[in-house]
C-alpha cells in the first residue's frame, strides 16, 4: 500500500473510531404522576440506572393514560411509571400488563403495599379509646372531632375533584357515623395544615388518608379499623378478580351516588408496582432487569417523602443520599 492509500486507511479509522465513541448513550424516560411518592420513587430509579446502568434518564410530568400508552407503543416517548396502584388503575393494568392481555408492559416482581382509611390522632386514641369506625357512630365521640361548634364533628374525605370524597361519605353513611358528623372537603395542603393545629393544640381531628406518606413521619397517626373487605359488588364490577354480587363494597357513581351506593367495609390493601416498556428489554436489557428486581416497602417510600416534604431536601440529592447508605439493597436489585 502506498503512502497516500496509508493515510487515506488511517484516517477513515480514526474516523470510523471517534463515530463508534460518539454514539450516545440508550435514553430512557420516566413518566411522572402527580404525588409525592412518584416523585421519590423516579429520582432513585433515575441515580441507580445513571450510575449504574450506563444510561441517560429524563423525567417528564404527564397524567396516567399518556404514561400507559407510551408503555404500550414502545418508542421510548415514556417507558417507565414509577408508582402504578392497581386498585385505581385496573383497566389499563388488565389490558397491557396482565397475561391474556396485550403484555405490552411489564412490572417488578414484589410490589409494596399501599393501604388507605380514616385516620385520627394517637392521644385521641390513648385517651378515649376510639378505635374503630363504629365508635364514631356515637355524638359523644363526635364532640371531640367538632371545632366550629355545631354539635357535630367534622371529617375531610378528601379533596375537591377526588373519587374518593363519594366513597368516604359513602362510608360514613355504611359505618354510621354521618349522623353525627358532616364531611368537609378542602385541599390537601389544607388538611395538613389543620393536622398542624390539631396536633400543637391536642384536639380531634379525623380524616382519609393513605400509606405512604411524610405524615406518619412527622406524627403519632393511627387508622380506624374497619370490617373486613369481602368483594367488591355492582354490575361495573363484573369481571373483576374481587367481584362478589354478595360483597360489602358497591359503589355506582350515578346522579344519586349516595343514595344508590352502599359499603360497609375498608378497601383492599393495594398492590403499588413500578411499570415498565416491554421494548427495553431488546432497547436497554439491563434496565429492564434492574427494573424488574426493585423491592421498595412502604417505609421506605414514607421516609422519602418525609426528607424532600417536611425537610426540604432536594428529590435528587435525596435519593443519591439513599442509594450510597443502602448499597447492599441496591446490589441486590442489580445483581
Amino acid at each position: 500500500m502506498n503512502k497516500a492509500l496509508k493515510t487515506v486507511a488511517l484516517a477513515a479509522a480514526l474516523g470510523l473510531g471517534l463515530s463508534q465513541g460518539a454514539v450516545a448513550k440508550e435514553k430512557v424516560v420516566i413518566g411522572e404522576v402527580s404525588w409525592d411518592a412518584s416523585l421519590a420513587i423516579e429520582n432513585v430509579l433515575k441515580t441507580v440506572m445513571e450510575r449504574h446502568l450506563d444510561v441517560d434518564v429524563e423525567i417528564i410530568a404527564a397524567d396516567q393514560a399518556a404514561i400507559w400508552a407510551s408503555m404500550d407503543k414502545g418508542k421510548g416517548s415514556i417507558d417507565i411509571h414509577p408508582d402504578v396502584w392497581t386498585s385505581s388503575q385496573t383497566e389499563p393494568w388488565a389490558k397491557f400488563v396482565a397475561k391474556g392481555g396485550k403484555e405490552s408492559v411489564r412490572s417488578n416482581h414484589n410490589p409494596y403495599l399501599g393501604t388507605d382509611g380514616f385516620y385520627i390522632p394517637g392521644y385521641i386514641q390513648d385517651k378515649y379509646g376510639v378505635k374503630t369506625v363504629q365508635d364514631l357512630a356515637n355524638p359523644e365521640i363526635a364532640k371531640l372531632f367538632d371545632s366550629d361548634g355545631d354539635g357535630k364533628g367534622e371529617y375531610w374525605p378528601g379533596a375537591p375533584g377526588w373519587s374518593g370524597v363519594k366513597i368516604n361519605q359513602v362510608k360514613a353513611k355504611g359505618y354510621g357515623f354521618d349522623k353525627y358528623f358532616k364531611p368537609v372537603v378542602v385541599s390537601d395542603s389544607i388538611i395538613k395544615a389543620q393536622l398542624k393545629t390539631a396536633y400543637r393544640k391536642k384536639k380531634g381531628i379525623l380524616f382519609y388518608y393513605w400509606t405512604p406518606e411524610w405524615i406518619h413521619n412527622a406524627y403519632d397517626l393511627r387508622k380506624l379499623e374497619e370490617p373486613e373487605f369481602t368483594g367488591y359488588a355492582g354490575d361495573s364490577k363484573k369481571g373483576h378478580p374481587q367481584y362478589n354480587p354478595n360483597g360489602c363494597y358497591k359503589f355506582n357513581d350515578t346522579e344519586n351516588w349516595l343514595e344508590d351506593s352502599a359499603i360497609s367495609c375498608g378497601a383492599p390493601t393495594t398492590e403499588v408496582y413500578i411499570a415498565y416498556s416491554r421494548s427495553l428489554e431488546k432497547r436497554a436489557p439491563k434496565v429492564a432487569e434492574f427494573l424488574s428486581k426493585v423491592s421498595l416497602t412502604a417505609s421506605d417510600v414514607s421516609l422519602w417523602i418525609y426528607k424532600i416534604a417536611q425537610d426540604g431536601e432536594d428529590p435528587a440529592e435525596m435519593a443519591e443520599e439513599w442509594v450510597a447508605a443502602n448499597s447492599d439493597l441496591v446490589k441486590d436489585w442489580l445483581d
